[in-house]
């Protein structure tokens, strides 16, 4: 049988978003083509590997194992697989370097039904859009042998008590209040829907919120203060309708494509809330 394998990546908000929409993406090549579609996430987060579970379900995948530090590189040598998915991130990257099948060919997933149909061997996904997949499943994970070797990162530590039953599983914001930066004026459409969801201007030279979720505006490279934020600060990039990729983005979680009205009246009609 065949097999495409997903890397997902924790964020202080669950999912993120490009793994989500890897998932969903996988799933329907998966669907079409009689393949399996296993989940790699590395690491034992303890109870954040809960709402992991319940996301990779959620998105379309079969199978979920928490790996150890060459977990990936383990899997494609166990099931060879026809497509990898990982997120265009620096932690997806980094995860991608060490493949034989490489380089990750980046491609930004505007649309369920891409241009590129298929996917390459190794594709770095940019989260276009929002997912189009939500399965009512929850999946019981694979532990490899040495998944306590992988170095995890401070905050998977103080996100979640463990007897907190209310872990992340995936947002679109950031827990807290949402703003925005923009180096010109919104239009009217734009502006009227921000302020009908409450989300306000802040300063592009001031100081960056440390929660809750940031919208960057433009179709320019995402200011280095931005791009060094916080972790618990979820970046969303409205770059209009005729931007090109640009490298920048690796920081952002969305980069949503389309006029910046629509994409907010895209989120407003979401089952996902913007902040909280």
């Amino acid at each position: 049988m065949a097999h495409i394998l997903v890397y997902l990546q924790r964020t202080p908000g669950g999912l993120h978003p490009a793994s989500a929409l890897a998932l969903c993406r996988a799933r329907d090549i998966a669907s079409d083509r009689g393949a399996t579609l296993t989940a790699l996430c590395p690491g034992d987060a303890g109870t954040l590997d809960r709402g992991l579970a319940q996301a990779a379900g959620r998105f379309g995948a079969d199978i979920l194992v928490f790996g150890g530090p060459r977990g990936l590189r383990i899997l494609l040598d166990q099931l060879n697989p026809v497509h990898v998915l990982v997120p265009w991130t620096r932690e997806g990257m980094a995860a991608a370097e060490s493949l034989p099948s490489g380089p990750a060919v980046p491609r930004w997933l505007t649309t369920p039904r891409p241009t590129w149909s298929g996917a390459d061997a190794i594709t770095a996904v940019v989260a276009g859009t929002l997912p189009w997949h939500v399965f009512g499943e929850s999946l019981e994970a694979e532990y490899q042998a040495d998944v306590d070797e992988v170095s995890l990162p401070t905050w998977t530590s103080e996100a979640a008590p463990s007897d907190d039953p209310a872990v992340p599983t995936f947002s679109i914001g950031g827990r807290g209040p949402a703003r925005f930066l923009a180096p010109q004026a919104p239009d009217r459409d734009t502006k009227s829907l921000l302020t009908r969801m409450a989300i306000e201007a802040t300063p592009v030279e001031g100081p960056l919120p440390d929660t809750g979720t940031i919208l960057w505006l433009s179709a320019d490279p995402i200011p280095a203060a931005l791009a060094e934020r916080p972790v618990t600060t979820r970046l969303l990039v409205l770059p209009g309708s005729d931007a090109g990729l640009d490298p920048s983005w690796c920081s952002a979680e969305w980069v949503l494509s389309g006029p910046p009205a629509s994409v907010l009246e895209d989120i407003l009609a979401s089952p996902w809330a913007l902040g909280g």
